[in-house]
């Protein structure tokens, strides 16, 4: 980690958790600041600045707005600490990156979107010569009392910008903004003050592909959607994008030809089964995942339905399974890349401009991706 002075390097110092010792000082590191000094100048006890530069409760209750005058005080007094991470939490633009993947999505991180964002992070990251930390957390664990259950990269690493990437859990980015970093959501709506959230726009995805076989001639649907009953922000707008756009064109969507289900490639599969028995049988199916997709292709073949020609099939991502399905998948593009790597850059300008104030959430348009699965009505 190099700090922004005549290119001078910070010495190791301890990250074992002790409290900080021996402060250096950018451009004289003979020169002793000590914690006397700056618990004079900023106003406060010193067991204050060695709770703050610790990152531990001493017993000693610190506001945010102590914080904040504390390191401002020593940053302008060039204080330095021995240990990175004290570094890091004085110096928030010296710190890494950090994806934090809910532990939920990312079992042997096989999810295709887990692998299009991480991937697109990578490169954003390596395009800074900068460093990129991934790490995992529980959706459900309460992370506001035990600070010891907070991810490796948080609790130990030298991290400080932060993009979060799976179900939200709101302890966890309230740990992450009292500790002053900075964060920003991918994909997931997050309405909590001082979180950026980068959002593709669900509800127009369906909305596009309920459109565009409408435009085909289909009026008898099949949508295969997540789970009955899910909360999930992402399935919500895509559902409500169906239902606009049946009310839109005047589609009669028969309940019985929505089908529910995980969304998996094994959801597809029985869900080709249960449409293809219905009488009369939709002549065209959206599907929310191209993973569910991909399963209804395979079924169809299977079952002797000629695709596009019999029955037409439109996925949701544009992951690469589409692409080796055959035929290849028409599905809408939800633009993770351009996301991620615009959460690298967004997350950066934060720790350089300061946290945001309150919620704010950025919209990414998607489009469609024809290719060989859907064809007129005949």
């Amino acid at each position: 980690m190099n700090l922004p002075n005549e290119g001078e390097s910070l010495p190791p110092g301890d990250q074992s958790g002790a409290e900080t010792k021996g402060p250096r000082r950018f451009g004289d590191l003979q020169k002793t600041i000590t914690m006397a000094q700056i618990a004079k100048a900023a106003g406060v006890s010193q067991g204050a600045i060695s709770s703050l530069l610790n990152d531990r409760d001493y017993g000693i209750r610190v506001s945010e707005k102590t914080r904040e005058r504390v390191f401002k005080v020593c940053r302008e007094m060039g204080y330095i600490p021995n240990d990175l991470r004290a570094v890091v939490r004085m110096y928030p633009e010296m710190g890494d990156f950090c994806l934090l993947i809910s532990k939920r999505w990312s079992a042997g991180m096989t999810e295709p979107e887990i692998s299009r964002i991480t991937s697109a992070a990578l490169e954003a990251t390596g395009a800074r010569s900068r460093s990129l930390t991934i790490g995992r957390y529980e959706d459900k664990t309460d992370y506001s009392n035990d600070p010891e259950q907070l991810p490796h990269p948080i609790s130990t690493g030298v991290a400080s910008k932060f993009i979060l990437f799976g179900e939200p859990n709101a302890t966890l980015i309230q740990a992450l903004l009292r500790r002053g970093c900075s964060l920003v959501s991918l994909a997931h709506d997050v309405p909590i003050a001082g979180v950026l959230s980068l959002m593709p726009d669900y509800e127009k995805a369906s909305l596009q592909a309920v459109e565009y076989l409408f435009k085909l001639g289909h009026k008898q649907l099949g949508i295969i959607s997540g789970p009955f009953g899910a909360t999930d922000p992402k399935l919500i707008e895509l559902n409500h994008g169906v239902r606009t756009a049946c009310e839109q064109f005047g589609i009669a969507l028969d309940a019985q030809n929505i089908v529910y289900g995980d969304l998996s490639f094994k959801a597809g599969v029985a869900a080709f089964d249960i449409l293809n028995s219905r009488q009369p049988a939709p002549s065209a199916v959206f599907c929310m995942s191209d993973a569910a997709a991909a399963g209804v292709l395979a079924e169809a073949q299977l079952r002797g339905r000629r695709v596009p020609d019999d029955f037409s099939v439109i996925g949701c991502g544009d992951d690469p399974v589409g692409r080796f399905t055959l035929p290849a998948l028409t599905t809408v593009h939800i633009p993770l890349e351009e996301i991620a790597t615009r959460g690298i850059e967004a997350v950066e300008a934060l720790v350089n401009d300061g946290v945001i104030g309150e919620a704010k959430k950025q919209l990414f348009s998607v489009h469609l991706s024809e290719r060989n699965s859907c064809a007129p009505f005949k």
